[in-house]
């Protein structure tokens, strides 16, 4: 099968591309700058990015000659504050994704999301049935995940066995658990509010094995929730402090937790026959 990849440079294509590749697939992989220059020779690669003004015309053209496309195309901003680009991704991006596949006839596609965007669900396990958060405060993130989802859910799954699947937090080398790891040895990461929140992560490895799953199979018309067994805040941060043989991590009950997510994989581990199996936690000495 020929894949063609969107955002393959990051965290997941670094992952996904090798995977591809070792599967027997062909690969062509599509990110701006110089990233790409990271994945193996053996993937094709094109320099641009969704928004660029020829970049409809462009993926009609590449699409032509694809079996399947899987859309990775993020920018998550390092800090909050930074979102724009994020979200013309998700929205203005998703839209010139879908308008080739059409005209291209491709079969197959994945769609890259979050299980960010669900409401606080406290205690209670969040399928994909959960609602997204509609608080004013929560529309940054949340609204171009919404647009996003809708964009694709207009594909004819007569037509296009599309899936939509919903990733929790990345963990593993070069996520944002690096920062975590290093706040915490300096004695920066303290525990905010209760520490009792669910917390919903996947280590971008076992979310690579998810894609290739769902592209092989050619899932129609799911949403699919990919995470690692949840887990709380608290005891996350202190088992990941213990980990590392860092200081125990400090309370901050004036601090304002994040949602609670405590995800259910349990379709995507039914319809794809994945599990997790890289963990969330680090390993010492080594790479896991």
């Amino acid at each position: 099968m020929h894949v063609f990849a969107i955002g393959a440079s990051g965290i997941l294509g670094s992952h996904l591309v090798p995977m591809l590749l070792r599967r027997g697939h062909d690969v062509t992989a599509m990110a701006p700058g110089d990233r790409l220059d990271r994945l193996p020779e053996e993937a094709r690669r094109i320099r641009a990015s969704l928004l660029d003004p020829v970049a409809g015309r462009l993926l009609a053209t590449e699409f032509k000659d694809v079996d399947a496309v899987v859309n990775a195309a993020t920018a998550v901003p390092p800090t909050a504050g930074s979102w724009a680009l994020n979200t013309a991704l998700r929205s203005t991006g998703t839209a010139v994704v879908t308008d080739a596949l059409q005209e291209a006839g491709v079969r197959r596609f994945v769609q890259m999301s979050i299980t960010m965007a669900y409401a606080d669900g406290g205690d209670t396990p969040l399928t994909e049935a959960a609602p997204f958060d509609n608080r004013p405060e929560r529309t940054t993130i949340v609204a171009p995940v919404q647009a996003m989802e809708a964009t694709v859910r207009e594909l004819p799954a007569d037509e296009i066995a599309w899936s939509i699947l919903r990733g929790g937090r990345f963990v593993g080398p070069a996520t944002v658990q690096d920062q975590q790891r290093a706040r915490l040895r300096a004695g920066r990461l303290p525990i905010p509010g209760d520490g009792r929140s669910w917390a919903a992560m996947v280590h971008a490895r076992d979310y690579a094995e998810a894609v290739v799953g769902a592209l092989e199979r050619g899932c129609t018309g799911e949403t699919l929730n990919i995470a690692d067994e949840p887990v709380r805040v608290a005891d996350y941060y202190r088992e990941l402090a213990r980990a590392d043989g860092s200081p125990a991590p400090g309370q901050a009950p004036e601090e304002t937790a994040e949602p609670s997510h405590r995800v259910s994989s349990e379709a995507a581990r039914r319809l794809l026959d994945w599990a997790p199996v890289h963990g969330i936690w680090p390993v010492r000495g080594g790479e896991r």
